[in-house]
């Protein structure tokens, strides 16, 4: 089973958001912008539920809670996907990071080719090494975290921005993953 899994919660009492010039988002986005992305994804039709599982989940803030509660679901054999935010400076349109297992990195290299992504088997994030790939490699050893690149503060805390081809493009990654997992 492919399973994709994106914190639907947020650690901010209000929200904000705008669209900026230059296909900018603007605000409050740990982690919307993941859920806009996986949202995309399952609304693309391009998903084949018989081998793909979503789960938004919640308390990535407080403990990892809904991490933990899908994880006895998890067989070793599955993959996961944690679709997230990220402040890992890079020029590329989103980054696959926590992505220790070999097997699993030539995959997703043969899925995204041609996409401008960077792939690290660590985590080079500044403001959070922590999520759900730790909860979920309990588990499975088939774990990655795939960022959405964010700039301009900690987005824990702050407005912040995002470009929103990122999203588009962690979507059509989402697509192309799920579409190529059966040669997984």
């Amino acid at each position: 089973m492919l399973v994709i899994s994106c914190h639907a919660d947020t650690g901010f009492r209000s929200h904000r958001l705008r669209r900026l010039p230059g296909g900018v988002f603007e605000g409050h986005l740990d982690n919307f912008v993941g859920v806009h992305a996986v949202m995309e994804a399952y609304f693309s039709g391009r998903l084949d539920f018989d081998h793909v599982r979503i789960e938004l989940t919640y308390g990535e803030e407080r403990g990892m809670a809904g991490a933990c509660e899908v994880l006895p679901t998890l067989r070793p054999r599955d993959v996961v996907l944690v679709i997230d935010v990220t402040g890992t400076a890079t020029r590329k349109t989103f980054v696959v990071e926590k992505c220790r297992d070999e097997r699993l990195r030539t995959f997703l290299r043969r899925c995204l080719r041609g996409m401008s992504y960077d792939l690290y088997e660590g985590c080079l994030d500044p403001i959070s090494t922590y999520d759900e790939t730790e909860v979920y490699s309990l588990r499975s050893r088939h774990v990655c975290f795939i960022g959405l690149p964010c700039w301009g503060g900690n987005y824990n805390r702050d407005v912040v921005q995002c470009r929103q081809r990122s999203v588009r493009a962690v979507a059509n990654a989402i697509c192309r993953i799920a579409e190529a997992f059966p040669s997984f």
